[in-house]
């Protein structure tokens, strides 16, 4: 619009300068003017002439500097409009912010005034022996005794008839405590490890007491106790122990479910020597019987040569063979009965007695309580 204007404004300026110019021809040609008019009006024109110059340069000159301000104040409005669209989206994200905020407090208005409801309005507090015995020794007003035995938080006092309590000593409005809900405590040091190596567990806890639920407020959700493995190193090897015994005809001999045979085993003559790991659980033997006489005997010792375990009735036994019989976790059955005590003038004790050790000589040859029985199978809990 500035452009359309200064160019009118020249075109003006040219159109006068051809009128004077013209002026000048016709009253050259018209009549005849003394020559100082003529200089007096060429002067006059030359000055109309510098004049318009003048005025159409600083036409110019405006002409520029409101281009610039025109280019000042559109880059100003595009910034602001930005301004505007950026300072719009943060209050958008506010009043979505707000309204979830309204949002949750009316659920938990709703959800208070159900509880509300749920618990009935008013609890009533009746004076105990000790509450009295407590009264006398402080020489507590009534008002004290009520701030006491309600937990600092009493509505009415002594022989007020409350709703659905009746006369009553303190009596508290319910309805006006805010549930409150139990919060977890922070968890217990863990305690000591159930086992001193080969894995053992230990536990923590902790408490529904930060804050406890309150005003019927809602228990903690999750667990009240933890637990984790704890040394889980190997233990050591203990010193192995020293097992004797001896079967008539054929032994067999299975440690924790595993078959070992040491040298001489089937010779139905000779006493098994064998050394078994001190951490084994389950000694099981099986012997069977070709003929003639029959019988088991054994001991097992520690390194000190103590009794671990001797043959005695305290082994159990059977004529029946069963999957896993040999094993420290075996159930046993009806087949499965105390062994029996083949005596004290037993062929064994005369022969093997002495060749089997034992520090309370308490070892028996034992058997099924039936001599026809060809295969026995008889085991023993270590520990």
């Amino acid at each position: 619009m500035i452009m359309k204007i200064s160019v009118c404004i020249i075109i003006c300026l040219a159109l006068a300068a051809d009128i004077v110019t013209d002026s000048l021809d016709t009253e050259l040609n018209s009549k005849e003017i003394a020559t100082e008019d003529l200089k007096d009006l060429l002067f006059t024109s030359m000055q109309s002439i510098i004049s318009l110059n003048d005025l159409v340069t600083g036409l110019s000159k405006q002409m520029a500097e409101l281009t610039i301000l025109s280019a000042q104040t559109t880059a100003k409005m595009e910034i602001s409009t930005t301004e505007t669209s950026i300072a719009t989206a943060s209050l958008s994200r506010e009043l979505e912010d707000l309204k979830k905020k309204i949002s949750t407090i009316n659920e938990n208005f709703t959800d208070l005034e159900s509880r509300k409801k749920d618990k009935g309005p008013w609890k009533c507090y009746h004076y105990t022996e000790s509450d009295r015995e407590w009264r006398a020794n402080h020489e507590a007003t009534h008002a004290e005794m009520c701030e006491r035995v309600t937990g600092g938080k009493f509505t009415r006092g002594k022989n007020d008839l409350v709703p659905d309590c009746g006369t009553c000593w303190c009596c508290q409005d319910q309805s006006a405590l805010i549930p409150v809900d139990g919060g977890w405590g922070f968890w217990s040091d863990w305690g000591e490890c159930s086992a001193e190596c080969d894995g053992g567990v230990q536990t923590r806890e902790r408490s529904c007491t930060d804050p406890a639920p309150a005003h019927g407020g809602v228990e903690c959700r999750g667990e009240g106790e933890e637990s984790r493995e704890c040394n889980s190193e190997q233990c050591p090897e203990s010193p192995d122990y020293t097992m004797y015994i001896h079967c008539d005809d054929v032994l067999t001999i299975f440690v924790d479910g595993a078959e070992r045979r040491p040298a001489g085993l089937s010779n139905s003559g000779t006493m098994s020597t064998l050394n078994i790991p001190a951490s084994s659980e389950l000694i099981a033997v099986k012997c069977l019987e070709n003929g003639g006489g029959y019988g088991i005997i054994g001991s097992v010792q520690d390194a000190e040569g103590g009794d671990i375990l001797v043959t005695d009735s305290s082994w159990k036994c059977s004529n029946t063979w069963e999957s896993g019989w040999s094993l420290p976790g075996f159930k046993e059955g009806n087949t499965w009965r105390a062994a029996t005590d083949l005596g004290d003038g037993h062929f064994m004790i005369a022969d093997h007695g002495e060749d089997i050790p034992s520090s309370n000589m308490n070892k028996r040859v034992i058997w099924t309580a039936s001599s026809s029985d060809t295969a026995v199978y008889c085991r023993k809990t270590i520990k």
